[in-house]
């Protein structure tokens, strides 16, 4: 770990395969209480069903359920699961360039396997800046006095220091703000918290795990023209 108890990437990446010691696999024991194989598959599969909001399981449950899967992991997920991890190697051990990566194709039924090199993510501009999709503005909501930006704050925020105007701007499918909102609604609106517009809008209370938003915009430049621009990343908590 690094300073403060963080995780310090620098300790182990990137790694040698040249220096690098063999290692074998563990094949995955689930009757076994002392190997910790089921407290990772417990801790793993919830915190992905958490991501997806799918209803975690206990670890009987998960027991039973990983008693039954070997049958379903044997043939195509096996082989995506490899490809994904040579692809994961390939980061480890530091690769940058694109075509050090590829894209796999595979029918197990024919059977076929093909292999591609990826697209590089289409560059857009806006002013003198270029973005991808893998691009976005990181905002902080809340200051160290522990007051959060309002709406108002936030507009102003993106003109002054980004010089955009936003014309639309939305969470999911929750509308948070238009040019054409009515002017009774706006004034509502206008001083109120971030996180409180999108509980209001969505009608949904954000989890306390959930750290920050993601924002779409709708902006002009200067010149009043429509322009592209990354997400935003409203960091709350």
């Amino acid at each position: 770990g690094g300073e403060g108890g963080g995780w310090d990437k620098r300790s182990v990446w990137p790694v040698s395969a040249s220096t690098h010691p063999d290692s074998s696999p563990s094949p995955p024991r689930q009757d076994d209480d002392t190997n910790f194989h089921m407290d990772f598959i417990v801790a793993a599969s919830n915190l992905r069903a958490e991501n997806y909001d799918i209803p975690p399981a206990d670890r009987h449950k998960s027991k039973l359920i990983a008693g039954k899967i070997i049958p379903a992991i044997a043939t195509t997920t096996a082989a995506v699961v490899g490809l994904v991890c040579l692809e994961l190697y390939k980061i480890a051990l530091g690769k940058t360039k694109l075509e050090s990566f590829k894209n796999g194709f595979l029918n197990l039924a024919l059977p076929f396997f093909g292999f591609s090199e990826p697209i590089a993510a289409p560059k857009h501009t806006y002013y003198d800046k270029e973005w991808t999709l893998w691009d976005r503005f990181e905002v902080t909501g809340v200051k160290p006095s522990g007051e959060e930006m309002t709406l108002k704050q936030f507009l102003d925020y993106f003109k002054n220091e980004h010089k955009l105007e936003i014309t639309m701007l939305s969470q999911g499918v929750s509308m948070l703000y238009s040019f054409f909102m009515p002017a009774a609604k706006l004034k509502e609106r206008i001083e109120q918290p971030m996180t409180e517009i999108v509980t209001k809008v969505s009608k949904k209370k954000i989890g306390k795990h959930v750290k920050a938003l993601v924002f779409e915009l709708c902006c002009n430049d200067e010149s009043d023209e429509d322009v592209e621009v990354p997400y935003v990343r409203y960091t709350m908590r």
